[in-house]
């Protein structure tokens, strides 16, 4: 179950990371003033350093104008 969550892990970063190069084009600053984190919260969670807590993937979707339910789609465990 702990492997299938560091993937889900990933894929939603990946996501998150496609969104915010789109809308805000590498510039991390703004996006983590969008977000109401700390600009350090994004870097580390970009480089696959940091998890994150629902209430960052809720602001995360926020700033990047889409549902977190859009940033979790088709994502699920499947039990072994």
């Amino acid at each position: 179950m702990q492997n299938q969550l560091e993937e889900i892990k990933k894929e939603v970063t990946k996501r998150i990371r496609l969104e915010f190069e789109k809308k805000f084009q590498g510039n991390k600053r703004q996006f983590a003033k969008k977000a109401g984190c700390d600009e350090k919260t994004i870097r580390l969670l970009l480089d696959f350093g940091q998890g994150m807590t629902l209430n960052l993937l809720f602001k995360l979707a926020f700033a990047l104008d889409i549902s977190a339910s859009d940033l979790i789609k088709d994502l699920s465990l499947i039990e072994e």
